[in-house]
């Protein structure tokens, strides 16, 4: 009876955890953190290319 109990214990857990990682996989939240962070990235390299050229100038004009 308690080997039995433990296996539903371990796979009530198992699919708890599945539940979660799906969810989390799938917010619109990750996506958009994701891109933050890239266009943080960019920015932080701009940033270094200033200080090291002293220059102010648009690249993407």
């Amino acid at each position: 009876m308690e080997i039995i109990g433990l296996f539903m214990t371990v796979i009530s857990i198992i699919v708890a955890i599945i539940v979660i990682r799906y969810a989390i996989n799938s917010s619109k939240v990750i996506i958009r953190m994701d891109a933050m962070l890239q266009e943080m990235r960019l920015l932080r390299e701009d940033m270094k290319e200033l200080k090291e050229n002293k220059h102010i100038v648009d690249k993407k004009v």
